[in-house]
């Protein structure tokens, strides 16, 4: 158990680093290619650790104590910096639009670069295998149910499952008919019983259907395929995850959605350790949506996030000139202020999961 926490640990921290490194990565890049002064690169967050030396340009790279994420530091941030030479606040506004934009790009083009890796490497999903648990979707009926990540379907009904197509068959002819699933969890074989929750869902030709769900992701075996189909697969799969978010992110704020879809470092954790019981592949996968997740989310209009300052950069566009240092400061505690009662919402929730053992597990 101590060894899996340990790993779980690494996972996470692993992560982290890169998804952030990599966002930093892109901030940092625009920013010198505008002849920004970057006065600092670093890997992790915390007190300083190691520095690993300036380049041409003057940027310090180093290494701080905490293992998780890290920085980018550009001189002249501050809306009252616009003298300090090469500093942020002295470029046009282009450039520093671009700057703040870059971020959340190099968070989509790192998750589409591990997922073409992923296919380069260990292959694509081809669908055949007895069907495995790769997700289950938080407050579904999966989940109430009991099911976990890393569970093999062995029958619905008595009726022995040995494909993902004959198990999707059952569920969506099944809605709101409690179902007997036997499952092998290790070396366990449990009987577990779920209600497939009625949803309605368009085909080919924009006819609505109703059909019945369970909330999971199966799990498929891959195999190696052709450069320009891991090309086009990863792409489809990046914007088939930025519309998800953004769909999840309408639905939760037109009163929609579902609140236990959204959670903390507590969730994360959790489902990165489920998920490390599938293999490093997996949680190769799972960095992968992370990170285009990160773009997105970063992107939102909320000042302190990349998206916040997009906005004041299309507010100043618009005015033709800049915001004054003191509303900028009022603009910026307002973010703050967002920032932190969603973090508390958000980690509030995670305790309740925890307590009522709804975490992804």
């Amino acid at each position: 158990m101590t060894i899996e926490i340990v790993m779980i640990g690494l996972y996470l921290i692993g992560i982290f680093t890169a998804l952030v490194v990599a966002h930093e990565l892109g901030h940092m890049w625009v920013a010198k290619w505008y002849r920004m002064w970057v006065q600092e690169f670093a890997i992790g967050m915390g007190p300083l650790l190691l520095r690993l030396g300036k380049d041409r340009s003057g940027t310090l790279y180093t290494v701080r104590a905490l293992p998780i994420g890290g920085f980018v530091r550009i001189a002249g941030m501050m809306p009252d910096e616009e003298s300090v030479e090469g500093g942020f606040q002295s470029k046009p506004l282009h450039a520093r639009f671009l700057t703040g934009l870059a971020g959340p790009v190099a968070s989509f083009l790192f998750g589409f670069l591990l997922l073409v890796l992923i296919g380069l490497t260990a292959g694509l999903p081809a669908g055949k295998p007895t069907p495995q648990v790769r997700f289950v979707q938080p407050d579904s009926p999966a989940q109430q149910a009991g099911l976990r990540i890393g569970d093999v379907l062995l029958a619905i009904n008595n009726t022995p499952i040995d494909t993902i197509e004959a198990a999707s068959k059952i569920i969506r002819a099944n809605a709101n008919q409690p179902l007997t699933l036997t499952v092998r969890r290790g070396q366990e074989t449990l009987t577990l019983r779920a209600t497939p929750r009625l949803e309605e869902e368009r085909d080919r030709n924009g006819h609505v259907q109703k059909i019945g769900r369970i909330g999971v992701v199966w799990r498929t075996e891959r195999q190696p395929q052709p450069l320009t189909t891991v090309f086009g697969h990863a792409g489809r799969l990046s914007v088939a995850i930025v519309l998800g978010i953004g769909e999840s992110l309408y639905r939760l704020l037109s009163g929609k959605g579902n609140i236990h879809e959204v959670g903390s470092l507590i969730s994360i954790a959790s489902a990165t350790g489920a998920t490390a019981q599938l293999g490093f592949v997996e949680v190769v996968d799972f960095a992968a949506a992370f990170s285009i997740m990160l773009g997105v989310v970063n992107l939102l209009p909320i000042p302190v996030l990349d998206g916040g300052y997009l906005l004041i950069f299309t507010i100043e566009a618009i005015r033709r000139r800049k915001l004054s240092p003191e509303m900028m400061a009022r603009v910026q505690i307002a973010g703050l202020v967002i920032v932190i009662a969603i973090f508390l919402t958000v980690f509030s929730l995670d305790i309740y999961k925890l307590l009522t053992g709804k975490l992804i597990r």
